[in-house]
């Protein structure tokens, strides 16, 4: 407990809850420092807050760096467009374990995600704690990973979608063109915990560097099936108005699309680092 606020421990590896938070002016910027510290330990913070408004939401996000416009998604409009509107009746989706945008040189480092519009069941959010799932895997194979990168390409889900009839040709190619790909490490330091983190993803790693077709598909392979074990990840069943932030450098999500042909609508923030994203 914190005299601004009261976190509970969701799981074992990820996932807190706040309770009795105070987002008043007049605390505004010391419950944030701690929210931040929560997160950095937790990973995944939900937070009860149905009265939020836009310009709060705006303001948590501008306490973790720079609040990025996106480049797809619709926003609020002026003054809020770093508020992203991802509402199922648009099209928008994210029923894959991903890190956000993780095919930018630096991706965003918190996503935060409020419910505004939600199905009468279903459409939970589940994370992974890639920390966790780091430290679980063998010696041999952390020492294997060591120094090795991994591509991350848009260029996959968006495919996959066209396929599925989710995007049509024109707006494809659109994306395509836009040639978004970067080399990450496969491990990532966090910066403020010092703490080792896998960073690959089955929706945006498509190849291992320097190793060949079969080789990299089976390292992947057996990434993916490690990390989505059960006891690395935490899901979490909205109630309307409850915001999610999660560290997107640690951390995968999967928001489960089980819902159809029900909406559901939030309002997500993305926040750029100031400095180096990872150390």
């Amino acid at each position: 407990m914190t005299s601004l606020f009261t976190v509970r421990p969701l799981g074992p590896a990820i996932g807190a809850e706040v309770l009795a938070l105070d987002l008043s002016e007049a605390h505004l910027q010391e419950t944030l420092a701690s929210m931040e510290a929560a997160l950095v330990q937790h990973e995944t913070l939900v937070l009860h807050v149905p009265e939020l408004t836009p310009a709060q939401h705006l303001a948590i996000a501008e306490h973790f760096g720079e609040p990025e416009v996106h480049t797809f998604f619709p926003n609020l409009g002026p003054g809020f467009e770093q508020i992203t509107i991802i509402d199922s009746k648009l099209g928008d989706r994210a029923d894959m374990w991903h890190h956000d945008e993780s095919f930018l040189p630096s991706p965003p480092i918190v996503t935060m995600t409020q419910a505004k519009i939600l199905p009468p069941c279903g459409g939970d959010t589940c994370w992974i704690s890639m920390t966790t799932a780091y430290d679980a895997l063998s010696g041999r194979m952390k020492q294997y990973l060591d120094g090795l990168q991994a591509w991350h390409d848009m260029n996959r889900p968006i495919t996959a979608a066209l396929r599925q009839n989710v995007v049509n040709h024109a707006r494809y190619l659109e994306i395509v063109q836009m040639n978004r790909r970067h080399l990450h490490p496969m491990v990532i330091t966090h910066p403020v915990t010092g703490r080792k983190a896998l960073y690959v993803s089955p929706t945006y790693t498509t190849h291992i560097e320097g190793l060949s077709n079969a080789e990299s598909d089976a390292i992947l392979a057996q990434l993916h099936a490690h990390c989505q074990q059960i006891q690395f990840g935490f899901r979490h069943r909205w109630t309307l108005g409850d915001m999610v932030l999660w560290d997107n450098r640690s951390v995968l999500h999967n928001a489960i699309l089980d819902y159809q042909p029900h909406q559901r609508r939030m309002q997500r923030a993305s926040v750029f680092a100031r400095g180096p994203w990872h150390a």
